[in-house]
């Protein structure tokens, strides 16, 4: 997607979540008018703090898609810091995770509270990094890897492959850590809202044991090959340009 179309998109998102009572245009991309059905379903079940956090979180993500693809088109590879900021918003999981407050009862004091913020950042740099380790291989093979850590890190750490997914192995155990390590200092908010805390948490934690295993499972970057390789934790680099039949 060229950056302009990319840009263009964002608009159309935001305009629709801001205006779903609103007619598309006919002419419009079919996935706006999906959105503002799934917008009017989604406000029958969430209450207005959760739809305005996944407003702001979906805003974010169109803008940092529309930065991707500028990036894309004039071959800038981030440098680590830069690329996480931009990564935390293109991975799509903040988004992911309000569909866990939907049925849950938590003031927005739970979601500005520093360890809990804390706690979200990390499930979310998990999610990158195994995503970005997993995707490199049909990333690289079809010419579209630099929104990818292990290029990040090759590129301006000057380290070879296998020392790109070693630093990436040990950022990871440095957050697990940390999430582990916050989870025993959960401020307490109110017995009204700690069933529904408690429940949010595990979401979190368990979204990201759930998002490791979908890598292998789905077959969208290792085929049919995705539990040999789970349990090897071996993979044979594909040819540059070769044909991705699974997406």
């Amino acid at each position: 997607m060229a950056p302009h179309e990319a840009q263009r998109l964002a608009a159309l998102v935001l305009d629709t979540m801001c205006n779903p009572d609103r007619t598309r245009p006919a002419q419009e991309c079919v996935v706006v008018e999906a959105l503002r059905q799934l917008w009017k379903l989604i406000s029958k079940c969430s209450s207005a703090a959760a739809r305005g956090r996944l407003m702001k979180s979906l805003d974010n993500f169109t803008k940092a898609v529309a930065n991707q693809a500028r990036d894309r088109a004039l071959g800038y590879v981030r440098d680590i810091d830069e690329y996480l900021l931009i990564r935390r918003e293109t991975i799509g999981a903040k988004q992911a995770f309000i569909v866990l407050e939907f049925e849950l009862n938590l003031p927005d004091e739970v979601f500005e509270d520093r360890i809990i913020q804390d706690v979200i950042d990390a499930c979310v740099d998990l999610i990158i990094l195994s995503n970005d380790l997993y995707s490199y291989n049909v990333e690289q093979a079809r010419g579209d890897e630099d929104h990818n850590l292990v290029t990040v890190l090759m590129h301006h750490q000057h380290v070879t492959l296998n020392e790109a997914m070693t630093w990436i192995g040990n950022y990871a155990s440095k957050r697990v850590q940390g999430v582990l390590n916050n989870l025993t200092h959960v401020p307490y908010f109110g017995e009204e809202y700690q069933a529904d805390l408690e429940r949010y948490l595990n979401g979190l934690c368990n979204w990201v044991r759930a998002n490791d295993s979908w890598h292998f499972e789905s077959g969208r970057y290792f085929g049919m090959d995705g539990l040999e390789i789970q349990k090897t934790r071996k993979v044979v680099l594909l040819p540059r340009q070769w044909l991705v039949l699974y997406f």
